[in-house]
């Protein structure tokens, strides 16, 4: 008996359960949902116009984008934003509009990189819908200077392709000898004077073309901290400038730990502190990286491997912080290469003209 008593308690306690789920049911489809929609991208300064994110491009602040839909050739602008401190930008709409014929670009740039038309668009790609969101994803917006910079490779030849330089005159081809015909014809015989063949003519002598002169490597350098923050070696200064902000330069976790508003000329005064030690060794190599050539003999051949050790620092402990600030201290003076390799150094030269005020 007491054991049905508790079969029949169990049944009225999952009946009252399931009435529960039930009215729960019907009140959430009662009320009425909420949905959002969230299109999410960067922006990028292509200082090469090669129409893709490579090494010498940086996020791009301040860049207005535009949400436009419809096609054609005058589509529609449903939504424009700006891009944060990282190039990063997202824009967020109620419902759940079709954004398939939707795409994003760049209709104004900021700095050297807004004087330019404005960039291609680029189609947008849902990335999930759950829960009444859906998230929109566009490939990284390129915005372009009038002109590709100087450290560029290839710019001559992109230039000469363009047309904006002239073309190397071609030198004329040498006019080929004339050979005369040969007489097949009846022609008259004089008594008093034979015939005469005709003559063959020498053949003009052509120089063997000269031989090609082999490149030169570019010599590489190292300079320090205190030489990168002179005022009259600032001409040397590639890519970035004093005023760039550190988060810019080495990205989310260096604005996270430092800030948004510092800038590599105060990074490069960092001292009393092992974090801000790191900063002003990792600037002095991410300036040697922008200034030496790709594959040169700095320990840091590209700008990519000193962000990295720079993040791998940040993220790890003190004692890595440490090591790390120390092997960009040793690469800055001209050491740290492979044994045996002599000691680079820096061939700065003082800036002929005033340094520029940033």
């Amino acid at each position: 008996m007491k054991k049905k008593q508790q079969v029949q308690v169990q049944a009225s306690i999952a009946h009252q359960l399931m009435m529960l789920l039930m009215m729960s049911t019907a009140t959430a489809a009662a009320a009425p949902a909420t949905s959002s929609t969230v299109v999410a991208g960067m922006v990028f300064c292509d200082q090469c116009k090669d129409g893709a994110r490579g090494l010498f491009d940086y996020p791009l602040y301040g860049a207005r984008v535009a949400i436009q839909c419809g096609g054609g050739d005058t589509p529609l602008t449903v939504r424009e934003s700006n891009t944060n401190w990282f190039g990063g930008f997202s824009i967020r709409m109620d419902g759940s509009p079709d954004m398939n014929r939707c795409t994003a670009r760049v209709v104004q740039g900021t700095g050297h990189c807004g004087a330019a038309t404005a960039g291609a668009p680029r189609e947008l790609a849902l990335a999930f819908r759950m829960l009444g969101l859906a998230l929109y994803t566009v490939p990284p917006l390129l915005s372009q200077p009038e002109e590709a910079m100087d450290f560029c490779p290839g710019r001559d030849a992109t230039r000469r392709r363009s047309g904006s330089a002239p073309a190397e005159s071609q030198p004329p081809a040498p006019a080929s000898p004339t050979v005369p015909p040969f007489f097949w014809r009846r022609r008259p015989i004089w008594r008093n004077k034979p015939p005469t063949m005709p003559q063959q003519q020498p053949q003009p002598q052509v120089p063997p073309p000269a031989p090609a002169t082999p490149a030169v490597p570019q010599a590489s350098s190292a300079c320090t901290y205190d030489m990168w923050a002179s005022p009259e070696h600032r001409c040397h200064w590639r890519v970035v400038t004093p005023n760039t902000t550190v988060a810019m330069a080495f990205g989310p976790l260096a604005a996270q730990r430092y800030g948004p508003e510092l800038t590599l000329r105060e990074a490069l005064e960092g001292r009393g502190d092992m974090y801000r030690t790191l900063l002003r060794e990792a600037t002095a190599a991410l300036l040697n990286a922008y200034y030496n050539a790709p594959g040169g003999a700095f320990l840091y051949p590209t700008t990519a491997s000193v962000i990295d050790h720079m993040n791998g620092a940040l993220l790890s402990s003190a004692q890595r912080v440490l090591i790390e600030g120390a092997r960009f201290r040793r690469a800055n003076a001209g050491g740290g290469g492979p044994a045996g390799r002599t000691r680079l150094a820096c061939d700065f030269t003082p800036c002929a003209a005033p340094p520029p005020s940033y």
